[in-house]
């Protein structure tokens, strides 16, 4: 059963996550992280721009990569194929 202001609240929590994932991944494209967790979400992001682009769809983790099977091979692996 919902309320009047499930509508609301469900787009509005939709409308949030959005915003939220579009700063991530413009700061993944733009920003200049100074920390080593930021900078390794950025070349893991960049990895599946520029490198395999078939792989890693994970904006910020490789969880859901490595759930569906869609985790890129590390560069090492890739040099001994």
């Amino acid at each position: 059963m919902s309320t009047p202001s499930t509508a609301p609240a469900l787009f509005g929590g939709g409308l949030l996550g959005y915003v939220m994932y579009d700063c991530t991944h413009y700061y993944l494209h733009h920003g200049q992280p100074k920390t080593e967790v930021p900078r390794n979400l950025k070349k893991y992001h960049l990895n599946h721009h520029f490198r395999i682009q078939d792989k890693g769809f994970g904006i910020t983790s490789s969880l859901w990569d490595k759930i569906f099977g869609t985790l890129p091979p590390s560069k090492m692996d890739a040099k001994s194929m």
